[in-house]
């Protein structure tokens, strides 16, 4: 942006004083010159005026009085005051009353003269700086405003919306999964393929509440943290009945489970309802991508006195790399329509893909970290570091995830 010329208003009421000050001055600024202080008040209400350089003995109206009168009508302008008078108390009055930024003896030196007005012209651009900024942080601070209040009020529209759908989704859900077993019960000697047909019935339904379960938790996950209850629990214990819990689906594929927990793993403070999905859904992932007859592991080790590894291993299908990057990520599930299905644990079937990304939301919200490692045909690790006591002194909230796990993955024998 090229260089603002200043404009410099100079006011004396001796006529000689005025073309030598707009002589000396011409070539650096536009000169604006008034022979009173009336006559200057006039010209600041006509124009844009940045520096005013004003004698101090003139008739009608004194300069001091005159700079008074330049401070209310722009502020902003640089104001100095030359006198050829050692009048102090006219010098106290200029800066009193007209906030003068210097003043000058006569006979000025020019040099000197010149050198005052630039260092003036500098002071303004300083103050029009500081206007701008100041300017641009209000309307910052104006859109920021109304941009916390568009999220507030999309947060309490969404709060809304989730306990509204949650209600009109599972009612409906509830009756259905009633109904399929009011109609078994009232003939448990129906025909074969009618109980098929009830069964398929009341899975559908089950399997509707769980993704309809998902995709309202991963909504609600601004609230995790308020409903993060840790207590001291035995971590072994949790994940030995996870492991039991998945048993059946292990049994239907015909997969070899490994379950390798160490013994010292100890007493952590978690909430352990919600680590049990955690690994309920890496257990699930596992067996649903791993070809029948073959191979899943769970393993645990501590990692130093206050931290353990959890590692769930499959020698399954893989991920790509580039599909790696957004395992974590809500509906994550390396897509292909062919292999979709609402099946829980049929081989490489697909649901939607909320239940990574709930894994990673429970394992952070406990101040730990969890990561992926995956070979296309040669299975995938999903390895949890979960701290042994909460990283903040108070329950419920959230805290910062280490930055990386600190063991390197454990190959499954």
């Amino acid at each position: 942006m090229a260089a603002r010329q200043h404009t410099l208003l100079v006011v004396d009421d001796e006529v000689d004083v005025l073309e030598s000050l707009r002589h000396l001055f011409h070539r650096q600024y536009r000169v604006l010159t008034a022979g009173s202080g009336r006559e200057a008040v006039e010209l600041l209400q006509r124009n844009e005026v940045h520096l005013i350089l004003s004698d101090q003995r003139m008739p009608g109206m004194t300069g001091d009085v005159f700079l008074g009168h330049a401070r209310r009508l722009q502020p902003d302008a640089i104001r100095m005051l030359f006198t050829g008078y050692a009048d102090i108390q006219a010098v106290i009055n200029a800066v009193n009353e007209g906030y003068i930024f210097r003043y000058i003896l006569k006979p000025w030196d020019a040099v000197e003269l010149e050198g005052i007005v630039r260092q003036a012209a500098e002071q303004y651009e300083l103050i029009a700086e500081r206007n701008r900024l100041i300017t641009e942080l209000q309307a910052a601070k104006a859109n920021l405003e109304r941009a916390n209040q568009e999220l507030t009020e999309a947060g309490q529209l969404k709060s809304a919306f989730i306990e509204v759908a949650s209600h009109e989704f599972n009612t409906p859900i509830t009756l259905l999964l009633g109904l399929s077993e009011l109609l078994r019960l009232l003939d448990p000697l129906r025909a074969t393929q009618e109980r098929e047909l009830i069964e398929r019935i009341s899975a559908s339904a089950r399997q509707l509440a769980k993704l309809v379960a998902n995709t309202l938790t991963l909504m609600r996950k601004d609230d995790f943290r308020r409903t993060l209850q840790r207590r001291p629990v035995d971590l072994g214990s949790i994940l030995r009945e996870v492991a039991e819990k998945v048993l059946p689906f292990v049994h239907a594929r015909k997969l070899r489970f490994t379950v390798d927990l160490a013994d010292d793993l100890g007493t952590f403070e978690i909430d352990p309802e919600k680590i049990a999905d955690v690994i309920v859904n890496l257990l699930t992932n596992a067996i649903k991508f791993t070809p029948d007859e073959g191979e899943i592991a769970l393993m645990a080790r501590l990692d130093g006195p206050d931290a353990a590894v959890i590692r769930v291993t499959d020698r399954g299908i893989g991920v790509e790399p580039k599909a790696l990057a957004q395992f974590f990520q809500p509906f994550f599930t390396q897509f292909n329509p062919s292999h979709h299905s609402s099946g829980d644990f049929g081989f490489n079937k697909r649901g939607l893909g909320l239940g990574l990304s709930i894994v990673k939301q429970f394992v952070e919200l406990h101040g730990g970290v969890v990561s992926a490692e995956s070979t296309v045909g040669g299975g995938t690790e999903v390895a949890i570091k979960l701290p042994r006591h909460p990283l903040m002194p108070q329950d419920g909230q959230a805290c910062p995830p280490e930055s990386e796990l600190a063991a390197p993955p454990r190959e499954v024998g």
